[in-house]
């Protein structure tokens, strides 16, 4: 049972950074898309926010050509997330996959506001630094359990193996001292048999039929 959760644990840490990469590998298309060069010297425009410090200087407000612009951009985002919402909802939803998903709503929320031209570029660019920041100490801090997790339930398979191992080690000798306790009883058991044997089919002793005669100083005997 241990290893099965064992397993599952470790399944599933792979199918979460998996599903992570996924949305990583959609957002990261968007960034080579002409559609989008415009904003290309003023956002990241796919996964990572490598933003420039000329990036998150920028007090500019989102123009009358950006801002369509910048809302293909959030449409082409939002396609991503519903497309790795939809298969953690069929399944079910890593923490990481939520986390990652989390964040880009985060994102999508900001470049709502950038768009509205509540806030400017260099706004824009430190919260969405601000975001990934706390989604990699998020991703970073449920890897960690995850390890331990797999850790403590693997150093508990182990001993229960090593467990296992010692009791089958204990039965084998328990089974082989019965064994030599069987055989010393049957041989002497055997002995005692062929003690009685012996006695019950000795000979009768013979007496012995001996008769001497002297002749002068001379013996002469017969028999035995």
């Amino acid at each position: 049972m241990r290893l099965l959760a064992l397993t599952l644990l470790l399944v599933m840490h792979g199918l979460c950074a998996a599903q992570q990469g996924s949305l990583a590998s959609c957002l990261d298309k968007l960034a080579p898309d002409p559609a989008f060069a415009l904003l290309a010297r003023k956002l990241a425009l796919g996964m990572a926010t490598g933003a420039t410090s000329a990036m998150v200087a920028d007090t500019s407000l989102a123009n009358n050509q950006e801002r369509p612009v910048i809302a293909e951009w959030a449409a082409a985002r939002a396609e991503c997330l519903k497309a790795d919402s939809r298969y953690g909802n069929a399944v079910y939803r890593p923490p990481l996959q939520a986390f990652g998903i989390d964040a880009e709503n985060q994102v999508m929320a900001a470049a709502v506001e950038l768009y509205d031209r509540k806030i400017s570029f260099g706004e824009f660019n430190r919260r969405r630094e601000a975001i990934a920041q706390e989604l990699r100490g998020k991703t970073a801090q449920l890897s960690r359990q995850i390890q331990l997790q797999a850790t403590t339930l693997e150093q508990a398979d182990r001993q229960m193996r090593e467990r296992e191992q010692m009791q089958r080690d204990i039965d084998e000798v328990e089974r082989q001292a019965a064994l030599a306790r069987q055989q010393a009883e049957q041989a002497q058991a055997a002995r005692r048999s062929g003690a009685d044997v012996t006695r019950r089919y000795q000979p009768t002793p013979i007496a012995p039929n001996r008769n001497c005669f002297r002749f002068g100083s001379r013996i002469a005997c017969t028999g035995w």
